[in-house]
């Protein structure tokens, strides 16, 4: 199992004050760190969505169940409460089955085939003279492998990134980042609003 928690710092006591001189009365000065601790889950929720959307964009992957369900990896929201003004975006989870991105099968001669990046092509997959090929276990399971020696056993099967390092992708992260800031000061602008009766 791997693992990654995105961390997006904030200044809390900075943003309270702010909000708080943007209220005029005491009651409603009181409803500050609800509107922080509302307005960060709320962007929070925003960016997991985002990374969600932008590893689709950087990575082949056909199967994209595993970035949606949080067993395989898919990212998780753990809140903030007025208590602890943090929220974090989890991933857990194992490496993909190779066939979970583009694919291409083995021929006679040739090694299947696999493309990981959106940005790059199919790549054989061969290592040592070794050629992968696709095989249906006894289970049922289909998936590509490559013998470890000569022999026509062992085998291993062939993985790839998990869904934890596809989120940590530079380029996903970074676009995070920039919305997560983003984000947070329109959520919190759109609930002192409400409290001040404009929205």
């Amino acid at each position: 199992m791997s693992g990654t928690e995105a961390m997006i710092r904030i200044d809390v006591e900075g943003e309270l004050q702010k909000i708080i001189q943007q209220l005029n009365s005491l009651p409603d000065q009181i409803a500050a760190p609800n509107i922080l601790k509302n307005a960060v889950n709320s962007t929070a929720r925003k960016v997991r969505k985002q990374l969600v959307k932008d590893a689709k964009g950087e990575y082949a992957i056909k199967d994209t169940k595993a970035l949606k369900d949080e067993s395989l990896g898919g990212p998780k929201v753990l809140t903030a409460t007025t208590a602890n003004m943090s929220a974090a975006i989890r991933s857990r989870g194992p490496m993909q089955d190779i066939m979970a991105f583009m694919t291409r099968p083995n021929t006679k001669t040739g090694a299947a085939a696999a493309q990981v990046l959106a940005s790059g092509g199919m790549k054989p997959l061969e290592m040592d003279g070794l050629k992968a090929f696709i095989t249906k276990f006894a289970s049922g399971h289909v998936a590509i492998i490559q013998r470890k020696g000569a022999d026509r056993l062992p085998v291993k099967k062939l993985l790839s990134p998990a869904v934890p390092f596809m989120l940590g992708n530079e380029t996903v992260r970074e676009k995070a980042e920039t919305l997560a800031y983003e984000t947070l000061q329109s959520e919190i602008d759109k609930r002192i609003q409400k409290v001040l009766g404009k929205a």
